[in-house]
């Protein structure tokens, strides 16, 4: 990517187009951001809490004629991911009712963020990076410009991560400083009045709809202090492994064995860009990112006391693009879109039918068309820093370092800054820029043949499986796809997860039964062999991961009632032992500190007082929960008097 954008960015029109690209997708963003405050949310949690109303209602009435519609709507929670009960359906109920931050197309609000702080940024720039030209817009165009600003601010002000609003701060505080040493000095602070005229309005209107409030002011602090934990565990973790990190993608499985007690979210990336490139990629990674920003600071600015009005004039004097760059920017920004929409039909995916709202996206196109020539304004390197800097800020207290979204945006920005002289290429060059082409094109073609395919197939698997699953007579059809997922793409751990889970489930039922009913009498061949299969499965999935505490801790489950089904003292044995290290690979689990106690507990008198020592420990971090608020980690009540009988309490 930064090899495409080096090249074609030799010549500044062509990185005004790339930049008009961005805003446009910022302004549309916005669009779909407003709206799901404003809209999505409410709808979502009437539709939920109706839903989850008619569930519980089911699982509390034991007619059989409801069975049908248990498994419906239990399909319409594992459709959109919805937990159906435990820890997960806490969190994802507090999200979704206590929420209303935006987050667009990503995950997290704070990703949104960090791109709309970028978009905001360029905005800006390009306003005042070719004055003469600004000031010949006509009043359809300086409107145009005034919501574009309106709708990026205000959806940032909405998502609530200061740590985006900072990285804004400091973006707009560098285009201030480069702009005011600039010969239109009196031009640039009229616009700064007028921008923040706008951002006034907007933090006005927000804090009347409700977008900010006290709330947003009284957990900055309490924000601040986990994003410190989180740093104090990926420094643990670095300690330990300083060369190799936790290795792509591994960071929960390594992190969660230093997470602090004090906190309940088991994150995915350590907060911070610095701490995200090392563990994920160890000292090679770490060097990289040094060397890389060491390099493009330098190119920014070795010469730049000496040409930055130079530098400004020669942008500003050439004239704007006329209706061709519009229709390849359109064509580019509508082919994007069918392709995504073709690649969600081709993976089963109908959001873009059952969604029309998400045609909001498209909503900075049609304003950019409003623009004109304007739109496509080269900016200069001083506005593509500064919208780097607001993205970086953003990225040292938030997710995101690793999404292809936010890195494009900053790759884009920096290979603008950096620019070119707008001649020619030489011919070696472009000789060896085919050569590479080509290159590029067969490991394409590679990474979609052993990467992206298998790992495509497999999520179809376990959709179908996931989708097969909640009806009793389906579940060896749902063992089916989850072992064809597994042998579709043989890396992945999700498929084999599954897969024990499915299994684990009858086995348990089966345990259950026979201690619960007096008309069954020992246990059959098929509960054997269904043991049997349950153990192998778990062995697999231990292969996959050998660093998931929750992998040992299903194993530990499976081991103990396979115990039960066979009479093996030995397995049992070998259950307390996975529970043993599922807690030493996860310390903070006060669920795997329980499961630990209760089972030493139900073993013979030489484990008592090991048993004491877990139960006080699940205390002690129940304790903790309840201090800090992590309503998803409580013991519940009756879980708690039987800890504090096994504790002696």
């Amino acid at each position: 990517a930064w090899r495409i954008f080096r090249s074609l960015f030799r010549d500044p029109p062509y990185a005004g187009q790339a930049i008009a690209v961005v805003i446009a997708i910022v302004v549309g963003l916005s669009c779909y951001g407003i709206w799901q405050h404003h809209v999505f949310y409410a709808e979502q949690a009437e539709w939920y809490l109706n839903l989850r109303n008619e569930l519980d209602q089911v699982l509390a009435s034991r007619d059989a004629a409801h069975f049908n519609r248990l498994n419906e709507i239990t399909r319409q929670f594992q459709e959109r991911d919805i937990p159906v009960s435990g820890a997960g359906r806490i969190l994802w109920e507090n999200r979704l009712l206590n929420s209303s931050e935006p987050f667009a197309t990503f995950s997290l609000a704070n990703t949104l963020a960090g791109i709309l702080a970028a978009g905001l940024v360029l905005l800006f720039g390009q306003v005042f990076t070719a004055p003469d030209q600004q000031q010949k817009n006509s009043r359809l165009r300086t409107l145009t410009l005034t919501i574009e600003m309106f709708l990026i601010a205000y959806c940032l002000i909405l998502t609530k991560s200061r740590s985006a609003w900072l990285g804004t701060a400091v973006g707009l505080s560098i285009l201030f400083l480069r702009r005011i040493r600039l010969p239109s000095v009196k031009y640039t602070i009229q616009r700064f009045i007028g921008g923040g005229f706008i951002a006034a309005t907007v933090v006005v209107i927000a804090i009347v709809v409700g977008g900010i409030d006290k709330e947003v002011i009284l957990e900055s602090p309490r924000s601040l202090q986990f994003r410190l934990f989180y740093w104090v565990g990926t420094a643990k973790l670095l300690r330990n492994f300083p060369l190799t990190g936790a290795g792509p993608g591994n960071f929960r499985q390594v992190y969660l064995q230093y997470k602090s007690d004090e906190t309940s979210e088991e994150i995915r990336d350590p907060h911070n860009f610095v701490l995200d490139a090392w563990s994920s990629s160890g000292m090679i990674g770490l060097a990289g990112l040094l060397l890389i920003t060491g390099w493009i600071l330098w190119q920014l600015l070795r010469d730049n006391v000496k040409r930055p009005a130079e530098e400004i004039g020669n942008v500003t004097r050439r004239p704007p693009p006329g209706d061709r760059p519009l229709q390849t920017v359109t064509a580019g920004i509508l082919g994007g879109f069918l392709l995504q929409i073709a690649w969600n039909w081709l993976n089963g995916s109908d959001e873009w039918t059952t969604e029309p709202t998400r045609l909001l996206l498209l909503g900075g196109l049609l304003l950019a068309f409003l623009r004109g020539g304007f739109a496509f304004t080269p900016v200069d390197s001083a506005a593509c820093l500064a919208a780097v800097s607001a993205v970086m800020v953003n990225l040292m207290a938030a997710s995101g370092f690793e999404i292809p979204t936010v890195m494009l945006t900053v790759l884009v920005c920096l290979a603008a800054a950096v620019g070119g002289n707008g001649g020619q290429t030489p011919f070696a060059w472009r000789h060896w820029n085919l050569v590479g082409a080509g290159l590029c094109l067969m490991l394409g073609c590679v990474v979609v043949k052993f990467g992206l395919m298998p790992v495509t197939l497999a999520a179809y698997h376990v959709r179908a499986g996931n989708m097969l699953v909640t009806g009793p007579q389906n579940t060896p059809k749902a063992v089916e796809q989850f072992q064809d997922a597994a042998h579709a793409d043989p890396q992945s751990v999700t498929p084999r997860q599954r897969l024990v889970e499915v299994l684990a489930y009858p086995l348990s039922e089966a345990v259950f039964l026979r201690a619960t009913s007096r008309e069954r009498e020992g246990f059959d061949e098929a509960d054997r062999r269904l043991a049997d299969e349950a153990l192998d499965a778990c062995e697999r999935l231990i292969v996959a991961d050998r660093r998931n505490s929750f992998s040992y801790g299903l194993r530990a489950e499976v081991r103990w009632n396979a115990a039960i089904v066979k009479a093996d003292k030995q397995l049992q044995n070998l259950a307390i032992q996975d529970l043993k290290t599922a807690v030493q690979l996860y310390p903070s689990s006060t669920a795997a500190w329980y499961n630990l106690a209760q089972r030493l507990a139900a073993t013979t008198i030489n484990d008592q007082d090991e048993a004491k020592k877990a139960a006080r420990r699940a205390l002690q971090l129940d304790e903790l929960n309840h201090a800090w608020g992590h309503s998803d980690r409580f013991l519940a009540d009756e879980q708690r008097k039987q800890i504090e009988r096994m504790a002696g309490l």
